[in-house]
């Protein structure tokens, strides 16, 4: 399936072994890692972090939620997968998959015409999302197809073609922490050279790293291809290392993410189109495995939001002042793909504490295929 601007792997829990090497060795098989060249070209990944990924979602037991999803983000040249963080983007189609799998028998109401809204527990972060399945999605439903006559379609930035708008919501999307995490809304860090860098670290959606993009030598309104990755990758790394204990990532990670934050200007976007300032409350920039992001990440987008709620933070000095957003109001941030937008319910407690009660945005999603994956052999495995 596709889900937003990323896509992958999607399984039924049912079908596969328990967490553990034979789950692990499966996954990497049937996606082609890892695979020195970066191509995965003996499994069916695609080559780059966006679609070297795996949803496992599995009917659950715990109650309120209709299903469990399970994500893990496959290494290509690397014999890893990370269980850590959540995709955004795939969550839009976890409800899709549940679906059309039958984890979840289709309710659009009397009319067919109602969205399903699904409650799905992200495992991996711990918390809970709502997904909401509009009628006439491409996925084969059970129920047959749609009457879509008159539906809205959505154009995706980063994504060609039109599909109906699949709604995520976060409840909660720090799950148990706090959305500060070392209570600060600033922190310093150090980049390469021993310059302080101030820093906004959060934890909704996924472990997070703001930083203004000056400060790494950027605009800000660069294109992934115009990087100088030579530079901008061990700076990542070296970022991520000093937050990663301040966020509470322990271990081998692709958690926290660094995102590189400018105030609003005109640019163009991967496609060639021409996005004038007034379209965007900011610009952001964000890793994933090996790269900087073609679009934006959906779990980025909610830290983001979140984030940029905060006064003081990172991400809300680079915004006008009369864009900042308020709680449940949409940010529109501009990435190399277009102009996405969110919305975060943040909240400031009589002590001066921060939380995070829920954030979401609207996404598309697909089926592509639907069928058998084959494995190689354990002796013919890489």
């Amino acid at each position: 399936l596709r889900g937003g601007t990323s896509k992958g792997l999607f399984f039924r829990g049912g079908d596969l072994p328990p967490r553990g090497p034979a789950l692990d060795a499966l996954v990497l098989g049937a996606l082609g890692s890892p695979d020195p060249s970066g191509f995965q070209l003996n499994g069916v990944g695609g080559g780059i972090s966006s679609t070297s990924k795996v949803s496992i979602v599995t009917a659950s037991q715990r109650e309120g939620y209709d299903v469990d999803y399970l994500f893990g983000q496959v290494e290509i040249k690397e014999r890893r997968i990370n269980w850590q963080g959540s995709c955004g983007n795939l969550s839009a189609g976890v409800g899709l998959f549940a679906l059309a799998e039958g984890l979840v028998a289709p309710d659009f109401g009397a009319a067919g015409v109602s969205p399903h809204v699904l409650r799905v527990w992200q495992v991996n972060q711990g918390y809970g999302m709502s997904v909401c399945v509009p009628p006439g999605v491409s996925t084969p439903l059970p129920c047959g197809v749609q009457d879509t006559a008159g539906q809205q379609l959505m154009t995706l930035a980063g994504v060609a073609g039109r599909e109906p708008a699949v709604y995520v919501e976060l409840n909660r999307p720090c799950g148990d922490r706090p959305l500060l995490p070392t209570g600060r809304v600033v922190d310093i860090l150090k980049l390469p050279d021993g310059t302080s860098v101030e820093a906004t670290l959060v934890t909704a959606g996924n472990p997070t790293v703001f930083l203004p993009a000056a400060a790494a030598g950027l605009r800000g309104t660069e294109l992934p291809e115009q990087m100088d990755y030579a530079r901008i990758l061990p700076l990542v790394e070296h970022l991520r290392a000093q937050a990663a204990p301040l966020l509470g990532v322990v271990g081998a990670s692709d958690q926290p993410r660094v995102a590189f934050v400018a105030a609003p200007e005109s640019y163009r976007t991967s496609s060639g189109e021409e996005v004038g300032a007034d379209r965007a409350d900011l610009h952001s920039r964000i890793s994933t495995p090996g790269r900087i992001h073609h679009a934006h990440t959906g779990t980025g987008s909610i830290a983001l939001a979140c984030a940029a709620q905060i006064t003081g933070s990172i991400p809300w000095r680079c915004i006008p002042e009369v864009s900042r957003p308020t709680s449940g109001q949409v940010l529109r941030i501009a990435h190399p793909g277009g102009v996405m937008e969110v919305r975060a319910d943040v909240r400031q407690d009589a002590t001066g504490s921060w939380s995070a009660v829920g954030a979401g945005f609207e996404r598309t999603a697909r089926y592509l295929m639907r069928g058998e994956v084959f494995i190689p052999s354990a002796e013919r495995a890489p």
